[in-house]
């Protein structure tokens, strides 16, 4: 556990530290923390009978669990539950749409928690509530008495042009210039991205195969662009870990820049393209708006959008209308032409 640590902590100063202080720092983490043991907070529950909140909330989210939804997703259900649970203080069965009005309106009032947040957090307990009603588990519904709140739409932009090549002119090392490059080019989340190793990839065809949600498989394709910077990347790795490319490609894809060569963290590539955003100047830099870029391209470049569907892994297609932002700029500049 003590180790897992360690490497987040180093994954997240990488970006801001040159290779003797990243030596430094792996040092000192490892001298002053040998021999402690940390325990992880746990979040799952036990059972304590069907009647119990507990024992509901464990028997939901394992249900969740045995139709492929994320572990890490339903540790989020599970700890937001359970926290809305805490605070109203009574059995299930007890619970009315006031408790739960009252619940949300403690956070809007007094956390001053964004309405976004407690959309959020009302669609965990509405998926609870149905669950336990579908299983015959408690008698009514509270949240069907809870209206929708409305939540104020904000258009997420992608990177433009001038953003992207600020971008590229800020990476000093090769391995984040092959990372931004290797996001805008498959569009893949950045989850799927740091569980690849070498060897998924098919540099011949240029593509490779990725694992998405509930652990669909999809195909996704490398630019030109993109194979060149990861061509150049792992030839640099097989220098550095002096090892040939045969044996690199049992090796992640993606590694932290120490010299231990961990596989890079979600939180490592989030801190790295955080520090990009800040030398290059460009706003809001993190993975997912890779996937919205790539994907807003392909539409405007003339990909049909059942294509940029199945290339983004989504099951609906209201999910990735979500990205067609580019239509509004076709629509203005259709209309700047026909009136």
């Amino acid at each position: 556990m003590i180790e897992k640590i360690l490497e987040k902590v180093l994954d997240a100063m990488t970006p801001h530290l040159d290779d003797e202080q990243i030596e430094k720092l792996n040092n000192v983490l490892y001298l002053n923390f040998h021999g402690i043991e940390v325990k992880e907070e746990c979040y799952e529950l036990k059972p304590t009978g069907l009647s119990g909140n507990a024992a509901k909330l464990d028997l939901f989210v394992k249900s969740k669990l045995a139709v492929n939804r994320q572990s890490g997703t339903m540790k989020q259900y599970a700890r937001e539950i359970w926290a809305a649970l805490n605070f109203i203080g009574k059995d299930i069965s007890d619970i009315k749409a006031a408790d739960v009005r009252y619940y949300f309106g403690y956070l809007r009032e007094i956390k001053k928690l964004k309405m976004s947040t407690i959309q959020t957090r009302m669609h965990y307990l509405s998926s609870f509530w149905d669950f336990l009603t579908a299983e015959e588990l408690t008698q009514g519904n509270p949240m069907k008495k809870i209206g929708k709140i409305k939540v104020e739409k904000i258009i997420k932009k992608p990177f433009s042009v001038r953003d992207m090549e600020a971008l590229r002119s800020s990476c000093k090392r090769v391995r984040d210039r092959a990372l931004i490059e290797f996001l805008y080019s498959t569009g893949v989340r950045i989850s799927e991205a740091v569980a690849l190793d070498v060897g998924d990839i098919d540099m011949a065809h240029l593509e490779m195969v990725v694992y998405g949600k509930g652990s669909k498989e999809r195909k996704t394709y490398l630019t030109e662009n993109a194979k060149f910077y990861l061509d150049k990347y792992l030839k640099e790795r097989c220098l550095r870990e002096r090892i040939t490319y045969e044996e690199l490609k049992k090796r992640p894809l993606f590694v932290s820049n120490d010299k231990n060569h961990r596989r890079i963290t979600d939180n490592g590539v989030q801190d790295m393209l955080r520090t990009l955003g800040r030398r290059a100047g460009v706003e809001m830099v993190h993975p997912h708006r890779f996937r919205r870029t790539i994907a807003t391209d392909l539409l405007s470049r003339g990909m049909p959008i059942e294509q940029v569907r199945d290339f983004l892994g989504h099951e609906k297609l209201d999910t990735t209308l979500i990205y067609c932002t580019v239509q509004a700029e076709e629509v203005k500049a259709s209309h700047r032409k026909c009136a």
